[in-house]
């Protein structure tokens, strides 16, 4: 994310100009609405990364936060084995959050620092050799998974960046987020084609932005938009400040915690209402 800080500038310059302009010092009438999306990676699917996405779960719930929370087939796997994990999981559907899906897609991750997470739907015979002992299964035994969870599957964030990829898309699911680019906390639900199989889709913005940036950016953004940020469980283990620093200037700015939602219930207020 450092190495994007020359457009990141840029970014923050022209927002800043709109917050003079027509943003902060001229309000908007109406907050955007909120979603707050938290990846589970499948290489970090172990006891002490379940320990701190539970205390994330328990701060994010201190500030009136309805995590979307993404977990990989491999995430689904441990805490099906495990019925105080389980419990966890049931308890925070009760609570209001949102147990989604997540996805290291094969082509995508062959161009980019992640790692494949076993499933696709792509042809074993078309795996590098090198790759195919990481093979799990097609995508129907990884819905399998996620599906046995608590709660419902609607959405999904599935990482098919290489167009090779979107066979690996679910019919299952109904929604989905991208991104991870500042610009991406901005966006409205766009309805894209994942290989003749269309779903509405969100983008949303990794959280790790200097402090000034997300506020600056959340208070130049009209209520028509959507406003979403992006964390890992990993990241609020290794640094809470920036997951400290916009929980807490959300719920000041959002106090009653009326423009806060899910991935799933921002996206179908939006389609029902017409947006």
């Amino acid at each position: 994310m450092w190495r994007q800080r020359p457009r990141t500038i840029a970014v923050i310059v022209f927002f800043m100009g709109i917050c003079v302009f027509g943003g902060v010092n001229g309000a908007p009438v109406d907050l955007p609405l909120s979603c707050f999306v938290v990846h589970c990676e499948s290489t970090r699917a172990n006891e002490g990364m379940f320990l701190d996405l539970s205390d994330l779960v328990a701060f994010a719930d201190t500030f009136g936060i309805p995590l979307t929370i993404d977990c990989t087939a491999q995430w689904a796997e441990m805490i099906l084995a495990d019925a105080r994990k389980l419990d966890a999981a049931s308890a925070w559907l009760v609570a209001g959050r949102e147990i989604a899906g997540h996805h290291h897609a094969y082509w995508a991750t062959l161009d980019r620092g992640a790692q494949w997470d076993g499933y696709t739907n792509t042809s074993f015979s078309e795996l590098l050799p090198i790759l195919q002992d990481r093979y799990l299964g097609m995508m129907d035994e990884y819905m399998a998974l996620l599906e046995a969870l608590p709660g419902e599957r609607t959405t999904a964030c599935m990482g098919l960046g290489d167009g090779r990829d979107l066979i690996d898309w679910p019919e299952a699911l109904l929604y989905g987020t991208a991104g991870h680019l500042l610009v991406d906390c901005v966006s409205e639900p766009t309805l894209v084609d994942h290989a003749g199989f269309q779903t509405w889709q969100i983008t949303d913005g990794l959280i790790l932005q200097e402090p000034s940036v997300l506020p600056a950016f959340y208070e130049a953004t009209n209520g028509d938009k959507v406003f979403a940020v992006v964390g890992h469980a990993y990241n609020f283990a290794e640094d809470r400040r920036p997951f400290e620093s916009w929980v807490r200037f959300l719920r000041e700015r959002d106090s009653d915690g009326v423009r806060r939602r899910t991935v799933t219930k921002l996206i179908e207020e939006r389609l029902n209402d017409g947006s």
